[in-house]
């Protein structure tokens, strides 16, 4: 199953070409019942996931299909006994304020987390994990109290171990917050207003395939309905209706709609 994430950035992308009422054709503005939070890559709520994932990456890729794929790790090799794992990092990821992504940056993270593991302990690779270390500025080894099977599809989730730079600790952790969301992502976090918007831009410097579109604007709109209007009226450009964001009855108010991908719908061209 695709993550949150994954699901509404594949929507976003996916509707774009159907927009209407857009600012831009490489702009678009939807809506979220809430702030995406401070986006604490190593925490939860008020931290949204959908979010955190798109500022945030992981070493490996959870895929649809059950595979695993490299990202930030470009490959991996473990012990015979399967307890300890070396990552060999791509050296062309910077976050992006400008600081290089290394094995140095990776492992201060790893500590971070791990300085909070009772606050992870629902997750059974905080617990497995007994060090991580740098061994030059590409390689990176975690060591495991034993072999741990589901190993690299616990590194692939959301959350909590993905990579913030590590001048935006606060006091060298990031258990008591950070200081700005800083991640080796595609999109950059560019303004907030509490109970009004979040703007996300394109990280221009990515290191991978740069999305298509250089702005999404999240409006803050608790009622679904209420955004439902806020659609109809082209006030925002797409609606993503997944886990209850939109009830199921008030797709009957839109008489002309494209269905693009799953619970997610546009004004079609005239």
């Amino acid at each position: 199953m695709l993550s949150t994430l994954r699901r509404t950035l594949f929507a976003l992308l996916a509707c774009a070409s159907f927009i209407v009422h857009a600012a831009a054709p490489d702009e678009i503005t939807t809506a979220w019942p809430v702030n995406v939070g401070p986006l604490n890559p190593h925490l939860y709520t008020p931290n949204q996931m959908f979010a955190q994932s798109m500022v945030y990456e992981p070493l490996v890729k959870y895929q649809a299909d059950g595979s695993v794929i490299p990202w930030l790790a470009k490959s991996w090799t473990h012990s015979e006994d399967g307890k300890t794992w070396t990552f060999t990092l791509r050296d062309d990821v910077k976050f992006s304020n400008g600081e290089p992504f290394d094995a140095e940056a990776a492992a201060e993270n790893f500590r971070a987390v791990l300085d909070n593991r009772q606050r992870h302990a629902w997750l059974e690779l905080a617990n497995q994990i007994v060090d991580v270390k740098a061994l030059s500025k590409t390689e990176l080894q975690i060591t495991l109290k034993s072999a741990y099977y589901p190993f690299l599809q616990e590194l692939a989730l959301p959350r909590p171990f993905r990579f913030i730079a590590p001048s935006q600790f606060k006091n060298h952790e990031t258990m008591n917050g950070i200081k700005a969301p800083i991640g080796t992502g595609p999109w950059i976090l560019q303004e907030s207003k509490l109970n009004q918007y979040d703007v996300f831009v394109r990280n221009e410097n990515y290191w991978g395939e740069k999305p298509a579109i250089k702005k999404i604007t999240f409006n803050v709109i608790p009622d679904p309905t209420t955004r439902a209007v806020a659609f109809e009226t082209g006030d925002i450009d797409l609606l993503y209706g997944n886990e209850g964001l939109l009830p199921l009855d008030t797709f009957a108010r839109f008489s002309q709609i494209r269905l693009t991908t799953p619970n997610c719908h546009s004004r079609s061209k005239p």
